[in-house]
């Protein structure tokens, strides 16, 4: 975000924070299990720890520069005692993931009109994450819960 002028933007770490939050409601409204939600969010908490190692490259760095984030995940947990085992919640993290991005695009449109742009037309395979983003981008400001 640094690189199209907006000030402050969120850390990495806000960003995990929120999308284990959102991976959480999202796995347990569609499952409405308690294991299946946490195991989604704990999920969620691993899914951008590579970016420790490789950086969070925008869009257009991808377009130039390889990464291999499952070489740097799989060094970073190699000595764990266990092996994360995150089968069957991928589609609540990259729901969680989109619409964690949805929320920022939001919020920062407040100051940076621009911003919104990077909200619309996101894909959700869950209803729970379709219904969260319609919701939210028909709000007019983020603040409404003030």
């Amino acid at each position: 975000m640094v690189k199209i002028g907006i000030k402050f933007p969120e850390s990495v770490a806000e960003h995990s924070f929120r999308t284990a939050l959102l991976a959480f409601i999202i796995a347990f409204f569609e499952t409405k299990d308690f294991d299946i939600a946490c195991k989604a969010s704990a999920a969620a908490i691993f899914h951008d720890l590579p970016e420790a190692r490789t950086m969070d490259l925008h869009k257009i760095a991808r377009n130039y520069v390889d990464v291999d984030e499952d070489k740097a995940l799989k060094e970073q947990i190699s000595q764990l005692e266990f092996k994360p085992e995150f089968s069957g919640v991928e589609d609540f993290v990259r729901d969680a993931d989109r619409l964690e991005l949805a929320f920022q695009a939001v919020e920062y449109s407040t100051t940076y009109g621009f911003a919104i742009e990077f909200a619309q037309n996101l894909e959700f395979k869950t209803k729970t994450a379709r219904k969260i983003y319609e919701h939210l981008m028909k709000k007019s400001d983020p603040r409404w819960w003030k």
